[in-house]
């Protein structure tokens, strides 16, 4: 008891705020902050039959109490956990932290899943998430004078970007160099050259792939590009789709894939995301076809300056001989992310970063983009960064070429949203279609952390495909079916209701036909 209350004047006589998480099973919730977030030293109170626990974790500095309630935030007595109201857009502790890394592969290692991030949140830069199994959500937010960030930055100021980032890039390289070679080998392979359109994705994703290529033609050359995925996976893949399948045994990122993509086809290609439903075949002879003076054909476009559109990477199609021209002149950019420091973009891939343009290329780009306060080229639309294939249309524009759109679909840049934002007016990222329909950020959602309204869409709209094909996929499909069925009840969704959710949306707020939203996420089946 002695312990207990030197620890408890220790904590709360430091004039420090401690969260206090709801929990109906004391011994168990000890065992799971103890043993499994790291929170060591831990203290009872209320003597022999304890009420609550205070548990420190004095390495990080954080302290929690746990106090056992009988009772549920809806209904007092009824002996269910007690789950945070569906309502609620914020956590229920918040922990900062040094080194977020390290937090997360201790939590993994003790087999704690992490239901958001490492990712980007209004409070922190680097952030993760997890939920106990009372409805708790517990943040782990890196603190922005923590040592690793304030190395960091010191380090972007002092040392100059070429420097910083040579040993990485040299090492990236090396890596990647034997990756390309099986690659290679595997383009020489194809059955056929006309026209393939690539589909790229990592592990975890198949229920996706299934969801696209159904709808996309035998005719259609398509060829499966997936990175890291287990043996099960590439299996699967083999036996049920009658596709070309190539599988990088190195997990690579999709900008490392275009690079590869680039540099092996000899002949004009296309590329779709696993989220994008083409459900017009007429639309891919469409983007094969090249008009004089076409670098990219593309769907989704936006304006990078007056009268120069780009097109982005969602449906797109390559014209193979403006890239050799482009090399050949010496105008040429890679179609992976650029800016002027070689950031790490980790919300998108571990390995994803920005290549930094030579002056050479500086000076491409100011053919078209105005400079800002440092000379350097904008990126279009005050983003960042130079973003997937950005920087390869610019170069194209600058010496002559031009992107099509072949379907008039908007893509809004964050300026767009502020404006309509400010407008009042409902604005959406892109335009959709009864012949397409795109859904934007499948692969990564679950790193960033969204308002509760679109983490719904997100989770019902994974949910309803995932549906559709859990029943013939690998084992782990069924784990991640029953992760997001909990995730969707921790936020106030229906499992149950999803696909019904996700179709009113597409239909109502989006425009869609239902028979369109039918195709692509199944029929609502209704209690007779």
């Amino acid at each position: 008891m002695g312990a207990t209350r030197k620890l408890a004047s220790l904590v709360l006589g430091s004039g420090q705020g401690v969260p206090c998480l709801r929990v109906d099973d004391l011994d168990r919730a000890v065992r799971f902050y103890r043993d499994r977030l790291g929170f060591a030293q831990v203290g009872l109170l209320g003597g022999d039959q304890p009420h609550a626990a205070l548990c420190t974790d004095e390495r990080r500095g954080g302290t929690v109490l746990l106090a056992r309630s009988e009772g549920t935030a809806e209904g007092e007595g009824t002996g269910a956990p007690p789950r945070r109201r569906s309502d609620q857009a914020y956590w229920d502790a918040v922990f900062f932290v040094d080194d977020i890394d390290r937090v997360a592969g201790e939590l993994r290692a003790r087999g704690v899943r992490i239901d958001v991030g490492i990712g980007v949140s209004a409070l922190s830069g680097r952030m993760l998430e997890i939920c106990d199994d009372w409805g708790n959500r517990v943040a782990f937010a890196e603190a922005a004078g923590a040592w690793r960030p304030a190395l960091r930055q010191f380090t972007e100021r002092v040392v100059p970007p070429r420097v910083r980032t040579a040993a990485r890039d040299h090492r990236f390289a090396r890596e990647e160099r034997a990756e390309y070679a099986r690659f290679e080998r595997f383009y020489a392979s194809l059955p056929s050259h006309r026209d393939p359109v690539y589909m790229f994705f990592t592990s975890g994703l198949l229920h996706w792939v299934i969801a696209a290529e159904r709808h996309i033609p035998a005719a259609v050359n398509l060829v499966l590009f997936g990175s890291g995925l287990t043996g099960e996976e590439q299996r699967w893949l083999c036996e049920n789709l009658d596709r070309p399948v190539y599988n990088s045994l190195l997990e690579i990122d999709d900008n490392t894939a275009w690079e590869f993509l680039f540099d092996a086809n000899r002949t004009n290609f296309g590329y779709v995301d696993i989220d994008c439903f083409v459900l017009e075949p007429e639309v891919f002879s469409d983007l094969a076809s090249f008009d004089e003076g076409v670098a990219v054909n593309a769907i989704w476009t936006y304006q990078a300056a007056p009268g120069v559109p780009i097109g982005c990477t969602h449906l797109v199609f390559l014209n193979a001989a403006v890239i050799a021209e482009l090399r050949a002149r010496k105008r040429y950019l890679s179609p992976a992310n650029h800016d002027w420091h070689g950031s790490r973009v980790s919300l998108l891939h571990h390995r994803t970063y920005c290549r930094i343009p030579t002056a050479a290329q500086r000076r491409l780009l100011l053919e078209v983009l105005p400079a800002d306060e440092r000379g350097r080229p904008r990126a279009p639309a005050e983003a960042p960064f130079f973003d997937t294939l950005v920087g390869y249309q610019i170069a194209a524009a600058a010496t002559g070429y031009r992107t099509h759109a072949v379907r008039p679909l908007a893509h809004r840049t964050q300026n767009m949203f502020t404006e309509a934002g400010e407008a009042g007016k409902p604005v959406w990222q892109q335009d959709l279609s009864d012949e397409l329909v795109h859904v934007g950020g499948i692969s990564y959602y679950s790193r960033y952390f969204h308002a509760s309204t679109l983490r719904k869409l997100y989770l019902a709209a994974e949910y309803s495909v995932l549906c559709e094909s859990v029943a013939r996929l690998p084992a782990g499909y069924r784990e991640r079916k029953a992760t997001i069925e909990r995730q969707q009840r921790d936020i106030g969704l229906d499992p149950a209701a999803a696909r019904e959710f996700i179709q009113r949306h597409l239909v109502t707020d989006r425009g869609l036909d239902p028979g369109t939203v039918e195709r692509i996420v199944g029929a609502v089946k209704r209690a007779v």
